[in-house]
């Protein structure tokens, strides 16, 4: 009983002294925190009252605190240092010094401070109650446990608490470290002598199986890995062979359609020139001729046309015949230069959709406004009774860009503003290009129209590959203009307002080389 008794003291002691003074002195400070809060919650109601001078609500505010038996009196002082409001407990004068815990808080309203509110909390009584609460139940416990101790200490301590926290302790390093080479050692009570060699075949196999999954899980992880790389380069290729094999093939079929037709406008041209020559050379000297021998002077004439009574009427109608027929030939001729012009003109359209129609493209620095200049050129060309297209003038502005890329991204925006302005009378169809004032890195080029617009819910998806809104569209073109531009470096935007209200497509291509901007920055 002696051993026992000692060990629980010995234990005890030392414990619940310690738990004591911690309590307390949490208490103490809990006590003191509350204080303060109930100090500082009282200063923000009483401040209205402060300030107007109301001592009654300060008064009646204060008259509260009868609920906080930790409050044992307040007072409230103007910013003069006069008393305007007191609160106390029952035989409690809170004008007289107090040996309680004070807590003083100034009262401020809208940032300025009107007085101050002290309170004198009653910590000591509170805490004279916990520590006479503790040491009774504390001894209480004392007294308890060594009768318990007496008893069961010695059987439990060595039969069985013992080697339990063994096998606790051991589980929990297992747990914790993964370390199945761990291994208790067999003792205690019967009981725990066969739960220790169960926990020890057991910590064996989880380790055995442990090991085995986790070299499956590693093999499974690989394969896995493997798998998605491999199905994603699949992807990835075959989205590339697509998209390949179709601009190969429209770019093949567009090269040769354009080629025929360079053939067709070379023959063209060259019997342009042949019919201009044969009517230069041929035709103009036998109407020449005549028209010499006719204004000739009459006594070399007269012979030719005196002989016969109509000599007149002929001379007059072979000269007649001579001027219309001179007039024609001059009005061919004019006809025939303007058929060359033309013709020239289809041949340089031509050779910039050959340009375009290249596969392979190339980015470097140049002048904005030359690709934008052809790329209005070809949509007048292509749609010459549409609506008029209005320049922005700019000043020059170097790009770095691919020139075709650029001229395609454009006239696919011209044409669809074009088609956006179909059959629109009022107000009057109307084109505007120009280009924005450049940023550190890019420079946007706006193509507006003031057409049917683009209603709120299709701006997300018009860019997407296959979307479009006309009949007979395919959704090709705004998605490869917009991933050209993401090539170029830029991007491709676009702003409506809504349906009816016109759209705005911008182009924002890069002012530097990207080994330039980079070093640069």
């Amino acid at each position: 009983m002696g051993f026992a008794l000692l060990v629980c003291l010995g234990v005890l002691l030392p414990v619940g002294a310690g738990l004591f003074f911690h309590h307390y002195d949490q208490t103490r400070t809990r006590l003191a925190a509350s204080q303060e809060a109930i100090t500082r919650i009282t200063a923000a109601n009483v401040s209205a009252a402060l300030v107007f001078r109301d001592a009654e609500s300060a008064g009646e505010i204060l008259s509260a605190l009868r609920n906080e038996p930790l409050i044992s009196s307040a007072i409230i002082r103007d910013s003069q240092a006069r008393t305007f409001a007191v609160y106390s407990a029952a035989s409690h004068d809170p004008t007289k010094p107090d040996s309680g815990h004070k807590i003083t808080v100034d009262i401020a309203h809208s940032g300025e401070t009107y007085g101050r509110l002290i309170t004198n909390g009653n910590i000591a009584k509170e805490l004279r109650l916990t520590a006479t609460t503790w040491i009774t139940v504390y001894a209480l416990a004392v007294i308890a446990s060594g009768f318990a101790a007496y008893f069961i200490a010695r059987r439990f301590q060595l039969g069985v608490a013992t080697p339990l926290v063994t096998l606790a302790n051991t589980a929990l390093r297992v747990m914790h470290e993964r370390d199945y080479r761990t291994s208790r050692p067999v003792g205690g009570c019967s009981e725990v002598a066969d739960l220790s060699k169960a926990l020890n075949a057991m910590i064996s196999e989880i380790g055995r199986r442990d090991a085995r999954l986790a070299f499956q899980v590693e093999a499974l992880n690989r394969e896995i890995g493997e798998r998605r790389t491999a199905e994603q380069t699949l992807r990835d290729n075959q989205h590339a062979m697509i998209r390949l094999s179709r601009e190969a093939g429209m770019a093949e079929v567009a090269a040769g359609v354009l080629h025929n037709i360079g053939n067709a406008l070379t023959s063209i041209t060259v019997s342009s020139d042949l019919i201009d020559s044969l009517l230069a050379n041929s035709r103009r000297r036998p109407v020449t001729s005549l028209r010499k021998l006719l204004d000739a002077d009459s006594s070399h004439t007269g012979i030719v046309f005196s002989a016969h009574p109509d000599g007149p009427e002929l001379r007059a109608l072979l000269d007649n015949i001579a001027g219309t027929i001179q007039a024609d030939i001059d009005e061919t001729a004019e006809l025939m230069a303007m058929m060359r012009t033309g013709i020239a003109h289809l041949k340089r359209i031509v050779s910039s959709q050959q340009s375009l129609a290249r596969t392979t493209h190339v980015s470097e620095l140049i002048l904005l406004s030359d690709p934008l200049h052809e790329a209005i050129m070809l949509a007048r060309t292509i749609s010459p009774h549409a609506a008029p297209i209005n320049e922005c003038p700019t000043d020059p502005i170097q790009v770095y860009a691919d020139r075709s890329m650029v001229v395609q991204i454009l006239l696919n925006l011209l044409i669809n503003a074009h088609e956006a302005l179909v059959g629109q009378t009022s107000p009057p169809a109307s084109i505007r290009v120009s280009i924005g004032a450049p940023d550190e890195d890019h420079v946007p080029v706006s193509v507006t129209d003031n057409g049917v617009g683009i209603a709120p819910e299709k701006l997300v998806s018009i860019f997407s590959y296959g979307y479009t809104t006309k009949p007979d569209g395919h959704g090709f073109g705004l998605h490869n203009a917009a991933n050209a531009a993401r090539l170029m470096g830029g991007s491709l935007a676009v702003e409506s307002p809504g349906l009816g209200l016109g759209a705005t497509f911008t182009l924002r291509l890069r002012l530097h080389r990207p080994e330039t901007h980079l070093h640069s920055a």
